[in-house]
């Protein structure tokens, strides 16, 4: 790698203005030089108050528009245009802490990484629309997961944070890009493909992103979609490994999910194990279901006592 790579954050805006030029600032105080900032005005419907604020910084950053196609479109858009070895998004109402990227770029020295084919996340800190800090309970997860370690994380543990992510462009070469139909598990819909493809992530605890939550988020709108997009997803990675040599372990995860969770064509997954005579352990099948009820209800017991 080089001493010095070029990082591209992309900042996806669509009607941010109350919020993007927070998240400009916080990008252009990158303490890591080698930088490009790409914001992509997704068809804002705000009269130009969003692009009047990126003009402002006309100098530091590369404003595009687009017709609107929503995030993961402006997102891809965003990565096509990139000139840097990496990438980093940027959610419009979010902020990164001014030493998010130096820090990730010094991981890949600090580890040994591979440098073409491992995402460093870091967790996020969470803000309200007023900028002060949530309290809210966090995962620990620290250390290197290889592809399909990662992949079982991904499904049982929890989705990185897309905006605590740095992900070397060659990952979206090997993978692909975001599903751009898809609002609620864009993120996690890629970061699976990411695995399944054979990208290794690193996970570190310290926090270099702020994550806003305020009512006007798409996940807070659309919460309906999730089940509808997971259940998607899970058939997309049970009919992609189905074309994909060494696939056994996957599958076999990609079935506990499915069945523990209630996600996808259960029984199609069930039937080609069978017939491929892959062996399934259905005891943690059902402990996985358990697990997910009992987690289901404790966080509805969590929410309601708050």
């Amino acid at each position: 790698m080089k001493s010095n790579p070029m990082v591209s954050i992309v900042i996806p805006l669509y009607n941010g203005s109350n919020y993007v030029e927070e998240a400009i600032r916080s990008a252009i105080s990158q303490t890591y030089s080698n930088v490009e900032i790409i914001v992509v005005n997704d068809g804002s419907t705000d009269e130009g108050a969003g692009k009047r604020i990126c003009e402002k910084y006309a100098d530091r950053i590369r404003y595009v528009e687009k017709e609107n196609g929503g995030c993961a479109s402006a997102l891809n858009y965003g990565i096509h245009l990139a000139q840097g070895e990496y990438i980093s998004w940027l959610s419009h109402d979010d902020l990164y802490l001014p030493c998010k990227v130096e820090r990730q770029i010094q991981i890949y020295e600090k580890y040994n990484l591979d440098r073409e084919n491992t995402i460093i996340s870091n967790p996020a800190r969470l803000i309200n629309a007023d900028g002060e800090m949530i309290m809210h309970p966090g995962r620990k997860v620290r250390g290197l997961r290889t592809a399909q370690k990662a992949f079982r994380y991904l499904l049982f543990g929890a989705c990185p944070n897309g905006c605590g992510l740095l992900i070397p462009k060659a990952c979206f070469e090997k993978a692909g890009g975001f599903e751009e139909d898809l609002r609620f598990v864009l993120d996690w819909n890629l970061w699976l493909k990411f695995a399944i493809s054979g990208v290794d992530f690193f996970f570190e605890e310290e926090k270099l992103v702020c994550n806003r939550m305020h009512s006007m988020q798409v996940t807070a709108k659309q919460k309906q979609l999730h089940s509808i997009e997971a259940n998607r997803t899970v058939d997309q990675l049970f009919h992609q490994l189905c074309t994909m040599d060494d696939k056994t372990a996957y599958l076999k995860d990609l079935y506990r999910f499915a069945f523990g969770c209630k996600r996808g064509d259960q029984k199609a997954i069930r039937a080609y194990l069978r017939s491929n005579k892959i062996p399934v352990n259905y005891l943690k099948c059902i402990y996985t279901r358990l697990y997910v009820e009992v987690k289901r209800c404790a966080k509805a017991i969590y929410h309601r006592i708050r």
